[in-house]
């Protein structure tokens, strides 16, 4: 809502929409008679409800977007070859992460995932001044998937929000089952700091303003073709519909592709 207020205020700056004057009668001029300042009201109400749609558009939870993403590096579940990938910007503070993790992305590693459908990855997008721990447990993550056992993790960290504190993560570690000594190390060590960093950079590229936040896009190996972009913890329904989508877009793909290799040989 403070963007809808902060685009219909800069508009009427920039038009320079004055309410007095088009309220008082002594201060009308040649050519702001009654009529004109009718005609002037009716065009900023029309630009008003063109500034209110862009808004409502913007606030869609799923929207058709392009460009590419690259994903090499990154932890994820699910096959490597798979037509399709789910990208999930997300925060280990955020409750509306722990939400999705909880109920949906459950529902999308049975449904999807395990069948080989769908590869889902993860990229870490900490909001540190919110959320101060963010970025070290994403590290612990990374750390544990060193171990093949980044779900695993995940889902200890959400599970147990409220304690990220370092003092804890150790303890986490063990509950996942990873090698405690490995861990630490790899903790301590920090090796994992920059590719965290890097993720925020990509996520701010991207226009990524809260988490979670995710991307759908055609695999192409070390990165993938964005075909929508999906804001919030929706319910699987949604995700199940738009995977659909892209992998409907990814078989015509691969259709042109054949006519393609077909009508060359």
């Amino acid at each position: 809502m403070k963007d809808a207020k902060a685009i219909v205020t800069a508009f009427c700056l920039a038009v320079g929409f004055s309410v007095t004057a088009l309220a008082d009668p002594q201060e009308e001029t040649a050519g702001s008679g009654p009529n004109h300042v009718q005609e002037t009201g009716n065009a900023l109400d029309a630009e008003y409800q063109k500034l209110l749609q862009v808004v409502k558009a913007n606030r869609k939870p799923v929207q058709t977007i392009d460009g590419a993403l690259g994903i090499a590096g990154r932890p994820g579940i699910g096959p490597k070859d798979a037509d399709v990938i789910l990208v999930e910007f997300g925060d280990f503070q955020c409750p509306y992460c722990r939400r999705h993790l909880v109920g949906t992305a459950q529902q999308i590693r049975e449904k999807l995932v395990v069948t080989n459908r769908l590869r889902y990855v993860f990229l870490d997008f900490p909001m540190e001044a919110k959320h101060p721990l963010a970025a070290r447990a994403a590290a612990a993550a990374r750390c544990a998937e060193e171990q093949g056992k980044y779900w695993a993790m995940r889902n200890t960290l959400y599970t147990n929000q409220k304690a990220l504190h370092e003092l804890f993560l150790v303890e986490h570690a063990k509950g996942a089952g990873l090698d405690e000594a490995a861990f630490a190390g790899c903790l301590e060590s920090g090796r994992h700091d920059a590719a965290i960093r890097q993720d925020q950079v990509v996520g701010k590229s991207l226009g990524i303003k809260g988490t979670p936040t995710f991307f759908l896009g055609i695999n192409h190996g070390d990165k993938i073709t964005l075909v929508r972009k999906i804001q919030g913890a929706q319910p699987y329904e949604v995700f199940e519909r738009e995977i659909l989508r892209a992998d409907e877009i990814a078989r015509q793909q691969h259709r042109m592709q054949e006519r393609i290799s077909q009508s060359g040989s």
